[in-house]
C-alpha cells in the first residue's frame, strides 16, 4: 500500500469513507508486524541487559580483591540493591513496551480512514547525522514524508485528495485521486 498499490474499486470505497477488505487485511498484517517486532525486541533487550549486568558484576568482583572486610560489608549490600533495581527497571520497561505495542497494533487494526486534500507542494530535509534525505509532500496543510522524491506522482501545484490511516507515528496511504 505504501507503493500506492490500490484499485479503482478501493478508491471508490475510500470516497465513501470505507476501507476495502484488502485494505483491512493490510492493516491487520501491519498490526501483526508491530506485535512480532515487539516480541523479538524483548529478547534483544533481555540479552543486552543480562550482558550489562554480567559486566557490572565482573567489575564488582574484580574491585573486591583490594578491599578489606569492612569496606566489603558496606559496599556489597549497595551493589546488590543496585543490581536488583536495574533488573526490576529493565523488566518494567520491557513489559510496558510490549503492552504499548499491543495497544498500538489493536488500534491499527481498527484505524479510521482519514482524508486530506489540497494543492501539492514539496519540501526536503537532509540529516547529516544519518546521511538520509527525506522528501515531504504537502496536501494543503497535511504533510506526508517519503524516502524517495514523489514529484512525479504528485505534481507541484496540482490538487489531490489522499485517503490514509494513521495511528501514532504510523501513516499508511490507502489511495489518492487527482482533483480537477
Amino acid at each position: 500500500m505504501t507503493k500506492f498499490d490500490f484499485t479503482e474499486a478501493e478508491l471508490i470505497s475510500n470516497r465513501s469513507g470505507i476501507l476495502s477488505q484488502r485494505q483491512k487485511e493490510v492493516l491487520k498484517a501491519t498490526a501483526h508486524g508491530v506485535r512480532a517486532s515487539s516480541k523479538s525486541g524483548v529478547w534483544v533487550i533481555l540479552f543486552f541487559s543480562a550482558l550489562g549486568l554480567c559486566i557490572m558484576l565482573a567489575m564488582f568482583l574484580q574491585s573486591m580483591q583490594g578491599m578489606d572486610a569492612r569496606s566489603l560489608r558496606t559496599l556489597a549490600p549497595q551493589v546488590a540493591i543496585g543490581l536488583c533495581f536495574s533488573v526490576l527497571a529493565v523488566f518494567v520497561i520491557t513489559v510496558l513496551s510490549v503492552i504499548y505495542s499491543r495497544k498500538m497494533a489493536a488500534k491499527l487494526e481498527t484505524a479510521p480512514l482519514l482524508s486530506a486534500e489540497g494543492v501539492i507542494s514539496h519540501d526536503t530535509d537532509y540529516s547529516s547525522n544519518s546521511n538520509l534525505k527525506t522528501y515531504y509532500v504537502y496536501f494543503g496543510k497535511k504533510r506526508f514524508s517519503f524516502p524517495n522524491d514523489m514529484s512525479r506522482v504528485f505534481s507541484k501545484g496540482a490538487k489531490f485528495r489522499i485517503y490514509y490511516c494513521k495511528v501514532g507515528q504510523i501513516e499508511l496511504i490507502m489511495s489518492y485521486e487527482r482533483l480537477a
